[in-house]
């Protein structure tokens, strides 16, 4: 189920649909061409491939914190649908799914899925930089 690239593929923490004038996704892309414009030396090649793994690392790491929410929610989900609803058990469920619903409109959540847009842009557009001038 998990992807083996995620810098290569669709994010599977973006679930609304926006054109790309309303999610940024222009201004981000000249954002980052003008922070990484063309390679042109082996030198800077090293310098945004380091930047890139720095990066991918705690892209990663976000994901994969998102993950263990989502994750969590999907299985409570799942257990209040199997548990009667007048028991202490489908309370204590119940309690614990709302509580991680609260947590994912929580102000430091979504700082954290902006910054998983914002740094799978700019990983996206290092790959292209280095896999450009790698075609030289």
């Amino acid at each position: 189920r998990r992807r083996r690239n995620p810098e290569l593929d669709e994010s599977q923490y973006e679930t609304d649909y926006t054109t790309a004038v309303e999610s940024g996704d222009e201004r981000d892309q000249d954002q980052w061409a003008s922070l990484y414009p063309p390679i042109t030396s082996d030198g800077t090649r090293q310098k945004y491939k380091q930047e890139f793994d720095t990066d991918l690392k705690r892209y990663k790491q976000l994901c994969a914190e998102m993950d263990g929410v989502n994750d969590r929610l999907n299985q409570l989900s799942k257990q209040l649908d199997s548990i009667s609803v007048d028991t202490p058990q489908y309370q204590d469920v119940a309690e614990e799914y709302n509580r991680l619903k609260d947590l994912k409109r929580s102000p430091d959540y979504q700082t954290k899925k902006l910054e998983t847009k914002t740094l799978r842009n700019k990983l996206f557009h290092i790959k292209r930089m280095v896999s450009d001038y790698d075609k030289v």
